[in-house]
């Protein structure tokens, strides 16, 4: 079973708190759209030289999955987990972008 890549949930909880309904729906329409499209990771933590992959979906195991078989990696890698860290933090810019252009 898939479920959503948590760094969109959070965003998605983030700007339900400061948006209203119909703002909401789009910013996280956005936000989605954007993220199905992003070559992950940009941000290269570490110094590591990740290499980068479209999620081409939403949902975690997608997401990861690719990367880690584009990687060559396990889970409990820590290439893995520096990646993930850098989903979040691109992610997170991008809810803060969208709310900056909606909410200024």
């Amino acid at each position: 079973m898939s479920t959503l890549c948590g760094s969109l949930g959070v965003a998605a909880s983030c700007i339900g708190s400061v948006a209203d309904v119909d703002t909401q729906k789009k910013l996280i329409g956005e936000l989605i759209r954007w993220y199905k499209k992003h070559e992950f990771p940009q941000y290269q933590p570490e110094g590591l030289g990740l290499t980068t992959t479209v999620a081409e979906s939403e949902l975690c195991a997608e997401s990861v999955g690719k990367f880690m078989k584009a990687e060559g990696v396990e889970y409990g890698d820590p290439r893995r987990k520096a990646r993930c860290a850098a989903v979040a933090g691109e992610t997170t810019r991008k809810m803060v972008e969208l709310l900056n252009e909606t909410l200024a």
